[in-house]
């Protein structure tokens, strides 16, 4: 795999992925997962973390450890969201550790977490969705968001850092923001009515493209999110894309329009220190 301006590929026994200016940072851990390096077998081989994907229960806990072990964590500190193709966003804390990981999940759609708790490890799932890690160092702040395409419409980035700004009073130039691997503008093909979406939100813009042949559009995921957080003051150096695309990639990460959903559910990961 390529290495990319704003994040790194690890290999190893468990290949991941790490944003370049977070690398090595002494308070806070992060993580998005590969589908290499797990125990699953058949459609979700083999870094399964979804428990919603046929496989055995004991396969995907095993594959949760094995990550909690790379991010010197574990699973019963961990707490996964759910996603729901919305745009509700919970604070969580230690009071939620194990929250549909070791317990039942207790939402029905939540598709932003965030945190000030140190050890409390946030979990977010996708399959070509777009992963938003935010990160407030001086404010011990950190949060993950879920952003598929009605995510990205509905701006659940800028409702996240909104939250903190207003709710926390975290300044707009303390809070980075990393842009994990997803379906790239190179995948992400859409009709009219998804693009009418956009365009009804965003207006005409550069990262949504026609293509004129078949009257289908290519949008960018990536660079939808980052406008968004720019128009509410987030400068670009503050966001690190990781222009990674899990369809063309998809030897490294599950896709799931690249195997019309027959595949297993990847992971990002993040905890304070």
């Amino acid at each position: 795999m390529k290495e990319s301006y704003g994040a790194s590929y690890k290999e190893g026994i468990l290949p991941h992925v790490v944003f370049k200016q977070w690398e090595g940072d002494p308070y806070m851990v992060h993580c998005f997962s590969t589908k290499l390096g797990g125990v699953s077998t058949g459609e979700c081989e083999s870094l399964n973390l979804g428990f919603n994907r046929e496989d055995e229960k004991e396969n995907v806990m095993e594959n949760y450890k094995r990550v909690a072990h790379l991010l010197g964590s574990d699973i019963q500190h961990m707490v996964l969201s759910r996603q729901a193709h919305e745009t509700c966003i919970e604070e969580v804390t230690l009071e939620d550790a194990g929250n549909g990981i070791v317990r039942p999940n207790k939402w029905e759609s939540v598709d932003g977490i965030y945190t000030k708790d140190k050890g409390l490890t946030l979990v977010t799932h996708y399959a070509d969705c777009v992963p938003l890690f935010f990160y407030a160092k001086k404010y011990g702040m950190i949060g993950m968001a879920h952003a598929g395409w009605r995510g990205t419409v509905n701006e659940i980035g800028r409702k996240m850092i909104n939250r903190w700004h207003e709710r926390h009073h975290v300044p707009l130039e303390e809070i980075e923001v990393g842009i994990g691997p997803s379906i790239g503008p190179c995948c992400f093909e859409v009709h009219a009515d998804v693009a009418d979406e956009f365009l009804k939100h965003f207006g005409e813009q550069p990262f949504i493209v026609k293509n004129d042949t078949n009257g289908k559009y290519h949008i960018d995921l990536w660079r939808c999110n980052a406008y968004s957080l720019e128009k509410i003051g987030i400068k670009p150096n503050q966001i690190a894309k990781a222009e990674m695309c899990t369809c063309c990639e998809s030897d490294t990460f599950f896709s799931h329009r690249k195997t019309k959903g027959k595949r297993g559910t990847l992971g990002a990961f993040m905890y304070l220190k």
